[in-house]
């Protein structure tokens, strides 16, 4: 089978596009080639980051391989087809954990059979979903595709050492299924969860209180609070604030960072809430939108979903899905609202 050409110079050599391209690969049995990976960058060619995607994906499909050091400028991945099984992936440094395993667990849910999945890396890092972002609202939106996951976390990984552990139990998947976000319906629940390690001065629940107080002086919204001491390798804390509507749903974590009171990243992740509740056509916050984009394509049946805000990585995620040939298109202006219709596959 010709594999599909990908061009690494542009959106296809970045993390989004290449886990993307792997998992379609895995599951759909075409191979790809993708050639001058990140050419331009400072850095160019495949990262740490990337090579631990390369071989995880690799791992659940017995694929061939070839290009998968670092520094490589081309990848060619022929995948075989996907087998359940228990996995350990390490990504060296102190890359997401996340994003690994939601590139990995759909692949191994068409296997037929259940899995088990762990990964070590970081957990809750800046500029990347936490792992309660995966376990409580991804997870959540993509059980309505049939996709059943059972995170764990063992371990919080926080920069810089990102030394944490997620175990996942993946069971197999009921396809084809379709998913439809294009009205939210009335708001059932806001919700909290707010969490640290290795820190003094309550730094948790001084957050989870600042965004309750904010919450109910700004619009009167009640909202429940859960607070949590975290097994760490180093100090770190989170804060992540959801809304659950209907059917649609929208979280905004936040990071503590060491200049930063805790008070304030509780009041920014609320403030970022209510802007997307002024939006009443949002049925999904963005971050979850670009990623619900392969796991509706692997789903089979199609979907769409509407967004507070059409971003870079969204538009990415429509590219490469019709680079693997699934009908696919965003609408709206970038930096507005809009959404994305994903058409059935294959």
């Amino acid at each position: 089978m010709e594999p599909i050409a990908i061009d690494g110079a542009g959106a296809g050599g970045g993390g989004l596009f290449l886990r993307g391209a792997l998992a379609l690969s895995a599951v759909s049995g075409r191979p790809f080639r993708m050639e001058r990976i990140r050419a331009g960058e400072l850095r160019p060619g495949l990262r740490p980051r990337h090579l631990a995607a390369v071989r995880a994906l690799a791992l659940c499909c017995g694929a061939e391989v070839h290009g998968a050091f670092e520094g490589s400028p081309d990848l060619r991945f022929v995948p075989g087809p996907p087998a359940a099984g228990e996995f350990t992936f390490d990504i060296g440094t102190a890359g997401a954990s996340t994003l690994l395993l939601s590139a990995a667990a759909p692949v191994l849910a068409t296997a037929g059979a259940a899995s088990r999945v762990t990964v070590l890396g970081g957990t809750h890092l800046a500029h990347s979903p936490s792992y309660h972002f995966l376990a409580r609202h991804w997870a959540a939106t993509v059980g309505r595709l049939g996709l059943r996951l059972r995170p764990e976390l063992l371990q919080a990984g926080f920069a810089p050492k990102a030394e944490g552990r997620i175990s996942c139990g993946v069971r197999a998947w009921q396809r084809p299924a379709t998913l439809d976000l294009s009205a939210r319906g009335p708001l059932l629940a806001v919700r909290g969860i707010a969490g640290a390690g290795k820190l003094r001065g309550q730094v948790a629940q001084r957050a989870a209180d600042a965004a309750r107080a904010l919450l109910w002086e700004a619009r009167r919204i009640e909202s429940e609070w859960e607070v949590v001491e975290l097994r760490s390798a180093s100090p770190g804390s989170f804060l992540q604030v959801e809304a659950v509507f209907e059917n649609g749903r929208a979280a905004f974590s936040a990071v503590g960072e060491r200049s930063v009171r805790p008070e304030l990243m509780g009041e920014r992740a609320v403030r970022r809430l209510l802007r997307f509740l002024d939006d009443e056509g949002a049925v999904v916050d963005p971050w979850l939108a670009d990623q619900l984009a392969v796991p509706m394509a692997i789903a089979g049946g199609g979907g769409r979903l509407v967004t507070s805000e059409v971003t870079a990585q969204l538009e990415t995620a429509a590219q490469l899905l019709r680079t693997f040939e699934v009908a696919c298109e965003t609408w709206g202006r970038r930096g507005g609202p809009g959404g994305l219709q994903v058409g059935r596959w294959p």
